[in-house]
């Protein structure tokens, strides 16, 4: 693996992100920033592997990747990772094996456990993001206390249908509402096996993720914002609010 922490970007790398590199607000440094970063990929479902393909391609350094379950045939319109001939492997294997023939430059880590006991085990990683693409709502609240806890910046996104919410919360800097605070409803039920979805929708809001979180990270300051985005893919719409300044509990 090439070490770019410490030398400029070698002709070969700048061929392979050479697009990326003339976005404004990326550039070459942001490119050698993005090396350097560390990011934990919570849930390898039709959100994850979406986010896990546009991360490694964008040159991220270290990305681990979280998940205990095994294929489903059931989820193969959705989770792009996955072929029937994966079916009844681990998630995380499969992803891993597949994600790094992408390039030399991201180390890929997976962990076949449960999110839980991930998370509780693993808090002094030094993330520079933690992003959750999980379906379900007690994970996010702990993903998010843990974030928030070792003051690290926090990312989660859900779909139901044609609708998709985006939650952003850099818990590096900010005092604002966590997710807890808006979402405390703990006995609502997210799994996907009884949600609505099509796969362009996961596509679209896991994309807009990615972005954001690229942009993030290239920065020097990693200075992603809080924020929530209400997605809708059929009205086209997409509602941004801004997190409230409060006492968190949490």
């Amino acid at each position: 693996m090439e070490d770019l922490a410490q030398q400029e970007l070698s002709d070969n790398l700048i061929e392979q992100f050479g697009r990326q590199i003339l976005v404004p607000g990326i550039d070459e440094q942001g490119q050698l920033n993005l090396s350097k970063r560390k990011v934990c990929i919570i849930g390898l479902g039709a959100l994850g592997t979406v986010a896990s393909q546009y991360l490694v391609r964008s040159g991220i350094g270290e990305i681990h990747l979280i998940d205990p379950d095994q294929i489903e045939e059931s989820n193969l319109h959705r989770q792009i990772n996955y072929t029937l001939e994966d079916v009844g492997a681990f998630k995380t294997e499969v992803s891993k094996n597949k994600l790094q023939r992408i390039n030399d430059i991201t180390k890929i880590i997976s962990h076949q456990t449960t999110y839980e006991n991930y998370l509780k085990d693993n808090v002094n990683q030094n993330f520079d993001l933690i992003f959750d693409c999980t379906d379900n709502h007690e994970n996010k609240i702990l993903s998010s206390q843990i974030s928030k806890k070792n003051k690290i910046a926090y990312v989660s996104i859900s779909i139901n249908s044609t609708e998709g919410i985006y939650f952003s919360q850099n818990y590096k800097k900010d005092t604002t509402a966590c997710f807890a605070c808006l979402f405390p409803q703990t006995d609502v039920n997210h799994r996907c096996l009884n949600s609505a979805m099509i796969g362009p929708v996961a596509g679209f809001v896991t994309s807009l993720a990615c972005t954001k979180i690229i942009f993030a990270l290239a920065n020097s300051s990693n200075d992603l914002k809080s924020e929530i985005n209400l997605i809708d893919l059929l009205t086209s719409d997409i509602n941004k609010l801004q997190l409230a300044d409060i006492n968190c509990p949490h």
